[in-house]
C-alpha cells in the first residue's frame, strides 16, 4: 500500500517541482482532459503495484497528458501544477518503483509549489466529477 501511495503521490505532488515551460496545449476539452488524466491515474496505480525493482514505465501516460493538454479555462495555478506534474512524471519514468518511493518523501512541498499541486487536484476533482 505504501508503494501505491508513494507513486500516486506524484499526481498530487505535481507542484513540488518548478514548472517546466508549458509546452502542452491549452485548448483541450474538459472531457479529453479528464480522460487523459484518469488514464494517467490508472497507469500510476498499475505501476505502483509492481515489485520494488521494476522499472516504472509512464511513457504512454506522459505522451497522452502532453498531447491532450488542459482546457482553456483552467486556473493559472492549476496549469502550473499540471506542468509540474508532467515534469515529475518524466523524472520518475525509467526509475525503479523503489527509487520513486525514495524520491517522494514530502509529496506536498511548501509554498507556491504545494499550492499549484493542490489547485490541480481541486480542478481535476471539480471538473472531472462534473463531466462523468
Amino acid at each position: 500500500m505504501k508503494r501505491v501511495l508513494s507513486i500516486a503521490a506524484l499526481v498530487l505532488a505535481g507542484g513540488t517541482l518548478s514548472a517546466c515551460g508549458g509546452g502542452a496545449p491549452t485548448d483541450a476539452s474538459e472531457e479529453d482532459f479528464c480522460s487523459s488524466f484518469e488514464s494517467a491515474l490508472t497507469t500510476l496505480g498499475e505501476q505502483a503495484e509492481a515489485e520494488p525493482d521494476t522499472e516504472v514505465d509512464l511513457g504512454d501516460a506522459i505522451d497522452e497528458l502532453e498531447s491532450t493538454g488542459t482546457p482553456e479555462n483552467i486556473p493559472d495555478d492549476a496549469r502550473e501544477g499540471y506542468e509540474s506534474l508532467l515534469e515529475a512524471l518524466n523524472d520518475a519514468d525509467g526509475k525503479t518503483v523503489e527509487e520513486v518511493e525514495d524520491d517522494v518523501e514530502d509529496p506536498f512541498g511548501e509554498g507556491d509549489d504545494a499550492d499549484a499541486g493542490e489547485a490541480l487536484g481541486t480542478y481535476y476533482a471539480d471538473t472531472c466529477a462534473a463531466t462523468s
